[in-house]
């Protein structure tokens, strides 16, 4: 049974709904992304009977937590709901404790609800010619971090003591990135960075180390690779996204097909490692987005309890490891590096020929 995710809520006025809540809930164009989104439900159990409320109000974690319940279910996990943390507690095909964490705006950040046409046009930029991607990155790399590390303690601090969580069970986070306005052109940078201090140079379009970024708008600095010891080896690996949003949907409705109003168009920019190196996808029911594509999981090579890769084989994650200094790169499908959502009105060979030129130089 689905949730009753767009019900009258009457603790909660109208001026306290998220936007993009209101979005989904008011705008007969997206009828097919209501259904998505509601098919994401189907089986979920809210445990504190407040989820809903929080989906109408704050929307990104509740949000993610539907999408990744969604992606387990597809992978025929099986999710003990009887306990009410963490988020999610896998108990077949294996054993996983895993919580998930949105990182936000700062509270004195920009808002979203101010993206405009100058921030559509960066996300058809590639990430090495980015004239604010430093910025962009530093950023996310500080706010993911927060959200990571306020999850760490929460397991150490409390999950740990419940009689059914197990410390030699891995223990997983999944972060998905709301951080700044243009979130949604980060791909996996920020999490290389904090999680092996793997930071990529624009001049030289490639990772060099570092063990430490300057926090942006202070002179204090704050530590990254935080996989590169045991640290944090309670933690087995981070799933990351930075494309879990509206335009998912989008995608998944088109590539499903279960609209007859499809007013807008999306394409997915993948990253390969052969040329040309991005590859341009015009998603359609005949080539379509899956429902995990956009998903990445890190790997601590420092874990206490390692999480196999051959877990989430079935599936199109895109899995990252760090050992013995060199990075693989592991996935069934090529990687997203940004979507493009649209009114197909705006769509060109114009658009797709400049896009093309810009992310191959041809």
């Amino acid at each position: 049974m689905n949730l009753d995710l767009f019900k009258k809520i009457e603790s909660v006025s109208e001026e306290d709904l998220h936007p993009k809540f209101k979005l989904l809930r008011d705008n007969p164009a997206l009828d097919g992304e209501r259904k998505i989104l509601l098919n994401w439900t189907d089986g979920f159990i809210d445990r504190d009977n407040k989820i809903i409320k929080e989906f109408q109000t704050t929307f990104h974690s509740s949000f993610w937590e539907f999408y990744l319940f969604s992606v387990f279910r597809k992978m025929n996990f099986e999710i003990d709901f009887s306990k009410d943390r963490p988020d999610f507690i896998i108990n077949k095909p294996f054993k996983v404790f895993l919580e998930a964490v949105v990182s936000n705006i700062k509270k004195e950040g920009r808002e979203e609800s101010t993206r405009n046409a100058e921030d559509f046009s960066s996300m058809i930029v590639p990430p090495h010619l980015q004239e604010d991607f430093q910025e962009l990155l530093n950023e996310s790399i500080v706010r993911n971090s927060n959200a990571i590390l306020s999850k760490s303690k929460k397991y150490l601090e409390k999950y740990i003591k419940c009689d059914w969580v197990h410390d030699d069970i891995p223990f997983v986070i999944a972060l998905s990135s709301y951080d700044q306005v243009n979130y949604g052109r980060e791909y996996f940078y920020p999490v290389l960075a904090l999680l092996y201090g793997l930071y990529f140079n624009q001049a030289i379009n490639n990772y060099e180390v570092v063990e430490e970024i300057i926090k942006p708008g202070t002179d204090s600095t704050i530590p990254i690779g935080l996989f590169n010891d045991k640290s944090l080896e309670h933690i087995s690996a981070i799933v990351f996204s930075c494309t879990t949003t509206l335009g998912k949907l989008t995608s998944l409705s088109i590539s499903e097909n279960n609209s007859e109003v499809q007013f807008n168009r999306v394409l997915t920019i993948r990253n390969d490692y052969e040329p040309p190196y991005y590859k341009i996808q015009d998603v359609t029911q005949e080539n379509p987005e899956e429902l995990s594509d956009g998903l990445f999981i890190l790997h601590n090579p420092n874990a206490k309890n390692r999480l196999a890769r051959e877990q989430f084989s079935n599936s199109n994650i895109f899995q990252i490891t760090f050992e013995d200094r060199k990075l693989m790169f592991v996935g069934k499908n090529l990687p997203i590096v940004l979507r493009l959502n649209m009114p197909r009105m705006f769509f060109s060979d114009q658009l797709l020929s400049l896009i093309n030129r810009d992310f191959n130089g041809k």
